[in-house]
């Protein structure tokens, strides 16, 4: 198991309220907000930690660059994708790679 798959699995247990606390903790150290592709509409909704909550629901659809990798959250839960704003969370990537 990968340190992205022990991290959620860790998050399995822990009742939605509080999981939802690790993900504004998180948020905080997020860096979405620096990224070239991140949009005026991205900020004006809250849309930030993507790698996690997944792609932008409608503010995000040009490509101007990635620093998903240089994110402090990226070692840190084991992150291995990016562009997570326009093709979803590591999850969801995981998912489609060897299901899609």
């Amino acid at each position: 198991m990968d340190t992205f798959e022990g991290k959620m699995k860790e998050l399995l247990p822990v009742k939605k309220e509080e999981r939802w606390r690790v993900y504004d903790r998180a948020k905080g150290a997020c860096t979405c907000p620096s990224c070239p592709s991140y949009s005026m509409c991205a900020q004006g909704n809250g849309e930030v930690l993507f790698c996690i909550m997944g792609m932008s629901f409608r503010c995000i659809r040009e490509d101007k660059g990635c620093l998903c990798p240089q994110c402090p959250a990226y070692p840190e839960l084991g992150l291995s994708k990016k562009d997570y704003c326009m093709k979803g969370s590591e999850k969801d990537q995981r998912w489609e790679k060897v299901f899609g």
